[in-house]
């Protein structure tokens, strides 16, 4: 004949029941935050970003520009490029890229590279982006030493593997033909177009057409857009290798978002 176990066991053991079940789903939910999600922001196209471009132009200090015609620099001053530009949307200047891989144990993660260490140069003449009077074509030039993700590893292996930047610390990107926008109706809202670029990295030169998007509020010209698919065999990039990593796609997108001002 069984024994019954007293209510004051029952208890007990549902009560520990109950605290081991509370610490598997604790245990779940960090896993999943810290591991498993997917924490890249979302890309320079977006209405997240969108809205965050907007902020950090109106927190900016305004210089009403007369006259688009000049020379035009980027604008350290929107913005502020940090950690969180790495897993959030951002207001500042970056150039950057994303790619795909493959994680042992935890799965498939979109990595996201930026920095905010970017000089470009551009002048305007009535309606088009041309060359300067010297000759030089509007250029984007990034430092690459200063590229970082959301991972310390993963920088210190960017150094050495995939796009090398202890021995590529330099990437850019050449406009070759000028810029017409004198069908742009209104240059506040904005309008898109392609562009023919000389495009750098990793020491091997590409032609490349990018389509960007460019808006004047009256004192910043704001540029963003991105470039993709890139075969990273296209720049001679080799995959990455990593105990950690399953796999990586054969292919990278480039993004980039310039607010720009006129030198007086």
């Amino acid at each position: 004949m069984e024994t019954e176990q007293p209510p004051k066991s029952r208890r007990s053991i549902a009560k520990w029941a109950a605290i081991l079940l509370l610490l598997i789903v604790v245990i779940v939910v960090l896993l999943w935050y810290f591991v498993l999600r997917d924490t890249s922001p979302a890309d320079v196209n977006s209405q997240a970003a969108k809205e965050a471009r907007d902020e950090a132009l109106s927190e900016a200090g305004t210089s009403e520009v007369q006259s688009l015609d000049g020379v035009w620099i980027i604008d350290t001053e929107i913005g502020e490029f940090n950690d969180a530009c790495l897993t959030e949307v951002c207001g500042s200047s970056f150039v950057g890229f994303r790619i795909d891989e493959e994680l042992v144990g935890i799965g498939g993660k979109t990595v996201v590279g930026r920095t905010p260490d970017v000089s470009a140069q551009f002048t305007i003449n009535g309606s088009e982006i041309v060359s300067s009077a010297e000759g030089d074509r509007p250029t984007v030039t990034v430092d690459m030493t200063s590229l970082i993700t959301d991972d310390a590893s993963r920088n210190n292996a960017i150094k050495r593997q995939a796009i090398e930047t202890s021995k590529f610390p330099e990437a850019s990107l050449v406009i070759t033909e000028s810029i017409d926008f004198s069908s742009a109706t209104d240059l506040e809202t904005g309008f898109t177009t392609e562009i023919l670029v000389d495009l750098t990295i990793h020491g091997v030169t590409q032609e490349e057409t990018i389509e960007v998007t460019a808006s004047f509020d009256g004192s910043r010209i704001l540029v963003f857009g991105n470039l993709g698919p890139i075969l990273l065999s296209d720049y001679e990039i080799e995959k990455p290798r990593s105990a950690v990593v399953l796999s990586v796609e054969d292919n990278a997108l480039m993004e980039f978002q310039l607010f720009f001002k006129k030198i007086d």
